[in-house]
């Protein structure tokens, strides 16, 4: 524990204070010595089952071992890790798999660093292809931190003490399709920016035909539309991409990060229409008009690789289906009884407090909910842009077991809840 102290005082002298202060006061001031699959070891000897796994980040959860094996090996080869000279097989490799998995038909592929890179650069790339500025996104959208990305986002939470967003950045509420309509009737719109499901808003999934509706507007204005598929991209719906889940066609850009990563190396990608990709690279002298210092390096290149060959050979979107309906079927089963239901599809969840229960319980119900799941070594976050909302993202192997436990867990919390009402 003197080790413990000793390591915050640094991180407070160095880092964050302010950040330190709220670990310390919400009781997230455990120190993990082990970790492995879905569970976190603390040095206090408690056993922590982790339904957030790195806001998504670690699609196998923690430490896959065989993960780890086959990245080890790239690890020990003396190849050159960044390399000016040729081309990258390794890039090569990975786009082949990422466009035939998207089935984006004659496809490219930009690699960067991480979501909110991606995010970047797909705008830049909207821009020049469309030769507009505007750039419109959904209310309760959250698409990473960069200055552009804040101006963005979905709540103004994020924009506080900022100048006011740019002119052409217009926002319109989750399928409002009259409203994006009306958004792109002056043909100044480079880009239509959302998420197929927002994580941050309480796992909100668009409706197939909204999206359907939005494509169609978005070809007859000639606006790009991006697929933000940073969180439920890479199975985390049950399906490789969500809008294959939600049964729609591939737009002209889908931007994925999170899952590619294994949890253990960045990594990230844009998938891009040919069309795009040569408005943009196919220009004279425009090879490198974009990138970035770690843009395809070999180690990101063969993470990526290997955490697709993983996930194929586990058949995970079976399990992400098979367990996402179970914990789903689970929790409106358990939750009805105080007016809670889940939302999200596949293993991109959460716990949604209705207004009955918020009106029963208080505007804080949700954050009652998390702090109890939490004191009984459950790891989940709340929603940053619903405050009546709870979110789970299991690792996508999470196994029946570990459901069942999650649900004994959600059911003792209820009852509790419960019983401090009647006591009340």
């Amino acid at each position: 524990m003197e080790d413990q102290a000793a390591d915050a005082a640094i991180y407070e002298r160095f880092v964050n204070p302010a950040w330190s202060n709220i670990v310390r006061s919400t009781g997230l001031d455990m120190k993990p010595v082990r970790a492995s699959g879905s569970w976190l070891y603390m040095e206090d000897g408690r056993k922590i089952l982790d339904f957030v796994t790195g806001y998504g980040a670690m699609p196998l959860g923690h430490n896959p071992f065989a993960l780890l094996e086959r990245f080890s090996s790239d690890l020990q080869t003396l190849l050159p890790n960044l390399n000016p000279l040729g081309i990258s097989a390794d890039a090569g490799e990975l786009a082949k798999k990422l466009i035939e998995l998207a089935g984006i038909v004659d496809g490219k592929v930009y690699f960067g660093n991480g979501g909110v890179d991606a995010v970047e650069a797909a705008l830049k790339f909207s821009m020049v292809h469309t030769g507009r500025t505007g750039i419109v996104t959904i209310e309760g959208g959250f698409h990473g931190l960069s200055l552009t990305a804040t101006w963005l986002a979905g709540s103004d939470f994020w924009r506080r003490d900022l100048p006011a967003p740019p002119a052409q950045f217009k926002q319109s509420p989750l399928g409002d399709t009259d409203s994006i309509g009306s958004l792109l009737a002056n043909n100044d719109v480079a880009a239509v920016l959302l998420e197929p499901v927002q994580g941050t808003a309480g796992a909100r999934v668009w409706k197939q035909c909204d999206l359907m509706k939005v494509a169609d507007l978005c070809a007859k204005h000639g606006t790009v539309l991006i697929f933000d598929e940073i969180l439920c991209g890479i199975a985390r719906t049950g399906h490789w991409f969500a809008y294959q889940t939600l049964d729609v066609p591939a737009p002209q850009i889908v931007l994925i990060s999170k899952a590619l990563t294994g949890g253990i190396f960045p990594v990230s990608a844009v998938l891009m229409q040919d069309a795009i990709y040569r408005s943009v690279f196919a220009r004279d002298s425009a090879a490198k008009i974009h990138g970035a210092t770690f843009s395809g390096n070999r180690l990101g290149m063969r993470c990526g690789s290997h955490v697709l060959s993983l996930l194929h050979e586990l058949d995970i979107c079976s399990n992400v289906q098979i367990r996402g309906e179970y914990l789903k079927l689970g929790i409106d089963r358990l939750g009805s009884k105080l007016g809670f239901s889940c939302e999200g599809i596949g293993l991109a969840r959460s716990i949604h407090a209705m207004p009955e229960c918020v009106h029963r319980f208080g505007d804080d119900v949700a954050v009652q909910l998390w702090h109890a799941l939490l004191t009984r070594n459950v790891l989940t976050i709340p929603a940053a842009h619903d405050l009546t909302s709870v979110r789970l993202l299991p690792p996508l192997n999470v196994t029946a077991d570990e459901v069942d436990l999650f649900l004994r867990i959600f059911d003792d919390v209820l009852q509790d809840l419960f019983s401090e009402e009647g006591a009340a």
